[in-house]
């Protein structure tokens, strides 16, 4: 495990939900960079929880730094 500080700010949180073998983090960044967001392109981050240590049935938390 890596810790890493991250100053604080507006962050918008997204998640995914599906199977990690089958491409999960991939297509949600394809996804994330799609929307028309307003992003200050700082620190956008993934969180691997609990919910992740089911890889068929995980669920990702996408944080992306906006104003």
């Amino acid at each position: 495990m890596v810790w890493k500080s991250i100053d604080g700010g507006n962050y918008l949180k997204l998640t995914a939900k599906g199977n990690l073998m089958n491409g999960l983090i991939v297509n949600k960044w394809q996804e994330i960079w799609k929307l028309d967001l307003n992003q200050v392109f700082t620190a956008d981050f993934e969180v691997f929880g609990e919910k992740a240590l089911d890889p068929p049935h995980a669920e990702i938390d996408f944080f992306i730094a906006v104003k």
